[in-house]
C-alpha cells in the first residue's frame, strides 16, 4: 500500500514550531535591561552603605583601633562588590541590541559567566570581609556592654549572616539563574533552528 504525503501540512507543522525570533529577542533585551537597572539600583544601594560607614567613621569618636578597622573591612567588602557589580553592568551594556544573534548570545553568556563568579567567588569574599568587619566593630561596644548583651548583639548579627548565606543566597541564585538560562536557552533555539 502507497503512503501519501501530503507535503503542505509538514510544511504548515514546521512553521508553527519555528520560535517567534522577534518576540524572543525582545524577550532577551527586556530582561538585559531590567537586569542592568537591578544591578544599578544595587550599586547605588552599596554606595549608600560605604557612605554611612565612611560618615560613621569621620564623625563618631572611637577609641579602639578595632572599631574603625571593622569600619575600612567593610568598606572594602563593600566597594569590591560594587566593582563587580559594576563589571557586569558593563558586560550587560555593551550588548548591542542589534548585533546579529550570535554575538548577543554570546554577551548574555558572557554576562552569566561574570554573575556566577560574582555568586561564588564575589559573595563569599563580601560575606567573609563582611562578617571580620562587623566583629572588629563590635568589639569595643562589647567591652561596654554586659556579657549578656554581647552576646545577643554577636548572636543576632551572625545569625542574620547565617540565614542570608543559607538561605536568602541560594534562593536568589536559583532565581538568577533560571532568568538568565530561559533567555539563553530561547536565544540558542533560535541559532538551532536558523542552522536547520
Amino acid at each position: 500500500m502507497k503512503t501519501s504525503y501530503n507535503f503542505q501540512e509538514i510544511w504548515n507543522q514546521k512553521q508553527t514550531d519555528i520560535p517567534n525570533i522577534e518576540e524572543i529577542k525582545a524577550k532577551a533585551e527586556k530582561y538585559r535591561k531590567k537586569q542592568v537597572l537591578k544591578d544599578i539600583g544595587m550599586i547605588a544601594l552599596l554606595l549608600f552603605s560605604a557612605f554611612t560607614a565612611l560618615f560613621i567613621w569621620i564623625f563618631a569618636d572611637f577609641s579602639f583601633f578595632t572599631t574603625k578597622f571593622g569600619i575600612m573591612l567593610l568598606l572594602i567588602g563593600v566597594f569590591s562588590y560594587t566593582v563587580l557589580v559594576y563589571q557586569k553592568v558593563n558586560i550587560l551594556k555593551k550588548i548591542n541590541t542589534s548585533a546579529t544573534n550570535q554575538e548577543y548570545l554570546a554577551g548574555i553568556k558572557k554576562a552569566e559567566q561574570q554573575q556566577i563568579y560574582m555568586q561564588t567567588k564575589g559573595l563569599s569574599f563580601y560575606y567573609l570581609i563582611l562578617s571580620a568587619g562587623f566583629a572588629f566593630y563590635f568589639y569595643e561596644f562589647a567591652l561596654k556592654m554586659p556579657w549578656l548583651k554581647t552576646i545577643l548583639v554577636y548572636g543576632l548579627t551572625f545569625s542574620w549572616a547565617a540565614v542570608s548565606w543559607f538561605i536568602i543566597r541560594p534562593r536568589q541564585i536559583r532565581k538568577q539563574k533560571e532568568k538568565i538560562s530561559a533567555v539563553i536557552n530561547s536565544l540558542e533555539l533560535i541559532e538551532k533552528d536558523l542552522k536547520i
